[in-house]
């Protein structure tokens, strides 16, 4: 079995307890239009291209079996669209501006570099955090290396839209001990607007997982213009605030960090103009956040 991820980033602490190593799933059934990695909407390898590390050698031109690649005068035009990402253009660029986004690996693969910070975890109370793009599109493999994880008894984290059907998410329950899931905007129809679906499965899988005493953190990314009023919070944590005991609630400033990934895949980002969140402004809305009780 295999799956396919964009990264893996180490020594985090701001993704479940602990120091954890987060593995990034590649494919989203979500195109969130604030997305900070756009490189995981795709379920396939992608090229990328960094514009500032070019020098223009025009080596990869010449090597492109499909000439998606044309050489201007300061930096490379490419075809995205027709690009197959079979990585030629990339192992011949001397300076790195050209690689593959997404690698395939196998379970045995992802636990050879998982093991490298057992370490860390022991002393820390960390372990492995899913995150994605959206993981539980590859649902058999999450399951099996949580598994793998949770025999070797390391603290096991799943960063999840929720979005999807409840049968797969109650497959998971039994090696996931943290949930980390987004509910980005309370109104349906405004929800699919910014995200492209709507809300209604979200709504029901939180209201089941935390009916079955799991142990879930729910954020909201505070989204200038669009999400960041005391109506739109209010309403959910007004949602939320019944499942306390097994649920917390907390806020996420809005940040331009990774936009200029979007360029680097040929993407258009919607929001490029968007300032980021005040810092002030977090601070007032973070009245209607809770942390379960205990």
């Amino acid at each position: 079995m295999k799956g396919i991820i964009t990264s893996l980033q180490r020594m985090s602490i701001h993704d479940g307890p602990g120091i954890r190593t987060v593995v990034f799933m590649k494919g989203c059934n979500m195109h969130c239009k604030w997305c900070h990695n756009p490189e995981t909407w795709s379920n396939r390898p992608q090229l990328q291209y960094i514009r500032e590390k070019c020098i223009c050698c025009c080596t990869c031109t010449k090597v492109c079996p499909n000439n998606v690649l044309s050489a201007t005068t300061s930096s490379l035009d490419i075809n995205f669209k027709d690009c197959n990402a079979c990585g030629i253009c990339s192992e011949s660029c001397c300076t790195n501006a050209l690689s593959i986004v997404g690698e395939y690996v196998t379970i045995e693969e992802l636990w050879e570099e998982i093991k490298k910070d057992m370490p860390y975890f022991q002393s820390s109370g960390g372990g492995v955090t899913i995150s994605g793009g959206e993981p539980l599109l590859q649902k058999d493999f999450v399951k099996e290396f949580l598994s793998f994880c949770k025999n070797n008894n390391i603290n096991t984290a799943i960063e999840t839209n929720l979005s999807l059907s409840w049968d797969i998410i109650e497959e998971l329950i039994p090696v996931t001990y943290l949930w980390m899931c987004d509910f980005k905007i309370f109104d349906s129809h405004k929800h699919r607007e910014w995200t492209g679906i709507d809300n209604t499965s979200i709504i029901k899988n939180i209201s089941e997982l935390a009916t079955r005493g799991a142990n879930i953190l729910v954020r909201t990314p505070v989204i200038p213009g669009i999400n960041d009023t005391d109506e739109e919070i209010e309403k959910i944590s007004q949602f939320l605030s019944p499942f306390s005991k097994t649920l917390s609630y907390e806020l996420l400033g809005f940040h331009t960090l990774g936009f200029s990934k979007y360029e680097s895949f040929g993407m258009t980002n919607e929001l490029e103009d968007k300032s980021s969140l005040p810092a002030k402004r977090l601070e007032e809305l973070k009245k209607y956040t809770f942390k379960k009780d205990i």
